[in-house]
């Protein structure tokens, strides 16, 4: 079975040494959604193929064109806007399309009945070639990959070999495709795939159970805030309630009168994602934008105003913290 992986550096802002790092243990190439985030890469001399998997919008195709190797598309507006942008530049490089299929997340992708459609148009066009064909799972509605869908999505390459021959690739999945390989359900496939690997190689679980992967770590990243605030006070808000901060209805759990600790973090700092202290004894129990309020009844050392408190992150609060410039980061080679 040839299956390849490339590293995925979004979530750290296309991060130079994520990127060798991931080269290093294996990986054939560097994909990132951002095409600042691939420049990035590729001035801090990192050769490697680099593959954008966002479609480029209208004003960023000529920085696209010029530093992406391949790019993930679903739209013929861009499409042409690519090949028009090369021609214009006079770029003797040829940039590899990878048309992305819709398979059920309902993200981007053209639709299976609607691909050799696409395919016959965007073959007319200089300076641009098809690659092979994408599919993306887990990132909206949460549709899990299955072997029967990868399978389907070889089935829409081999109805492409007469215009491409058989030098097409499967750009097959993501970290949510992994599953099926550490179970042994990966199908064997006609065409060489890669799998385009991000928050599985950052947090080493797989991202639908957020269990381990075997020989994976899940300390790679880890988030400090401290304590501004440590008071013993009500659990349950005073007088009329309404929605908070960002919409939502919170429904409060009656602890009585407790100790609570505020933290200097907040969604400026981690985006939509969450904490996770690495004390057990201490719960979140709210973020907002600039705070974050936990409980510290149980907490198994003491907390103090000037505590620095450790937290794991999700893919949601990586992202945030990585890409915000209210967080310092520290990394070690």
């Amino acid at each position: 079975m040839e299956l390849d992986l490339f590293g995925v550096t979004k979530a750290l802002g296309g991060l130079p040494a994520a990127a060798r790092a991931m080269l290093s243990a294996g990986a054939v190439g560097i994909a990132d959604s951002r095409v600042a985030n691939l420049e990035r890469i590729k001035k801090s001399g990192i050769g490697a193929p680099l593959m954008l998997l966002r479609s480029p919008t209208t004003g960023e195709c000529r920085r696209a064109a010029a530093v992406a190797d391949i790019i993930l598309v679903s739209a013929l507006p861009c499409i042409r806007e690519i090949a028009r942008v090369l021609e214009k530049m006079g770029l003797r490089r040829e940039v590899r399309l990878i048309p992305m299929v819709e398979m059920g997340d309902r993200r981007e992708g053209i639709l299976p009945e609607l691909l050799n459609d696409v395919v016959k148009a965007l073959d007319k066009l200089p300076g641009v070639r098809i690659q092979g064909l994408a599919a993306n799972f887990a990132c909206l509605a949460g549709a899990i990959p299955t072997p029967e869908k990868i399978r389907y999505l070889e089935e829409l390459a081999r109805g492409l070999e007469g215009e491409y021959g058989s030098g097409l690739v499967l750009s097959a999945g993501n970290s949510s495709s992994l599953g099926l390989v550490f179970e042994g359900k990966w199908p064997r496939l006609s065409y060489p795939a890669h799998l385009r690997v991000g928050e599985s190689i950052l947090l080493g679980w797989d991202i639908m159970t957020k269990k381990p992967l075997p020989g994976m770590r899940q300390d790679a990243f880890r988030f400090y805030a401290e304590v501004i605030e440590v008071a013993k006070k009500p659990s349950l808000p005073e007088g009329p309630v309404g929605c908070n901060a960002f919409a939502e209805t919170v429904e409060p759990v009656d602890r009585g009168c407790h100790w609570r600790a505020v933290a200097a973090v907040g969604r400026q700092d981690i985006g939509a994602g969450s904490l996770m202290p690495l004390d057990p004894g201490i719960e979140v129990i709210g973020i907002t934008s600039d705070h974050t309020v936990l409980a510290i009844d149980n907490a198994q050392t003491p907390i103090a105003v000037g505590t620095q408190l450790e937290f794991r992150l999700d893919y949601g609060g990586l992202l945030g913290a990585m890409t915000s410039p209210y967080v310092g980061k520290l990394i070690k080679e």
